[in-house]
């Protein structure tokens, strides 16, 4: 047993030796695909941070991107909205203007640029200029965060959830769990079982990358039921952790395997039975 799950010498054999009760699990699992969710504290703080720098900052080098006497120049400082300077008996309700370089430094500085900063596209009807995309003044708009899959909540998708990690679950002997695969002899190392199995279950057209050769857990089974100890009928069942890179995942339905989801750590504890949960808890991210 030792020679297989360690060792390589084996690979050089003619020969190959039966086994019985053990399989090669697959912790198959999806990146995070966007950054994480922010807390209201982080946003708060990165906040403050982007007020602070703008205010701070050195004041818009317009001279670097503007050459002095261009018309270019002359648009862009036609878009600005400049400040009032401070005059004697007249009353601010903020403070004092603090004027230097066309700005006021108490507030961070607002660069507004020109729509259309060219004559050669004067020419051009007002609905051309709004969908122009190398207008540099269009407004940036984010792809959203939350998908169609999430709102749907549908699990079977790998497009929901883009800031957490998803794992690869299967109802498999009527439990939910991470796919295993029995293991007929020693011909083949246990990672590659692993990945051979996981295609046989979802299709040849899926990118498999294997973090380690070497397995990241054992668990045993003895009739259905998680052990410390077992006799010669428990099943030892040893988890390879492994990414899906792209693909799609559609289920064969072998070895038992009934139903898939794609689930976030909170959502497997749910629905998995609590002491295989304690058992795979330390090997799943916190993200």
């Amino acid at each position: 047993m030792n020679k297989l799950i360690w060792g390589r010498r084996y690979l050089s054999t003619s020969t190959s030796t039966p086994l019985k009760n053990v399989h090669a699990g697959a912790i198959l699992s999806r990146v995070p695909q966007v950054t994480a969710d922010m807390s209201e504290f982080e946003k708060k703080f990165y906040k403050y941070q982007d007020e602070l720098q703008r205010r701070l900052m050195w004041t818009f080098p317009r001279w670097f991107y503007f050459k002095k006497g261009t018309v270019a120049e002359r648009e862009f400082a036609q878009a600005q909205t400049y400040p009032i300077q401070a005059r004697r008996g007249v009353w601010f309700p903020q403070g004092k203007p603090e004027i230097r370089h066309g700005r006021d430094r108490r507030f961070k500085e607002v660069i507004v640029l020109p729509k259309f900063g060219s004559s050669d596209k004067s020419d051009q009807a007002p609905e051309s200029r709004e969908e122009n995309l190398d207008d540099a003044s269009r407004p940036i708009n984010p792809m959203p965060r939350i998908t169609e899959a999430d709102k749907s909540d549908n699990k079977l998708s790998l497009e929901r959830s883009l800031s957490r990690t998803l794992y690869l679950l299967v109802k498999q002997n009527n439990s939910w769990k991470f796919p295993a695969f029995e293991v007929a002899d020693d011909s083949k190392p246990l990672h590659l079982v692993a990945e051979d199995g996981l295609k046989s279950l979802g299709g040849d057209k899926l990118n498999i990358w294997t973090v380690s050769n070497t397995p990241t857990a054992l668990i045993k089974f003895s009739k259905g039921k998680i052990v410390s100890d077992m006799g010669e009928d428990g099943v030892r069942e040893y988890l390879i952790k492994s990414h899906i890179v792209a693909g799609d995942f559609k289920l064969n339905k072998i070895q038992g395997c009934q139903e898939y989801k794609w689930l976030t750590r909170e959502e497997i504890q749910e629905l998995t039975d609590p002491e295989y949960f304690a058992k795979v808890d330390c090997l799943l991210s916190k993200v």
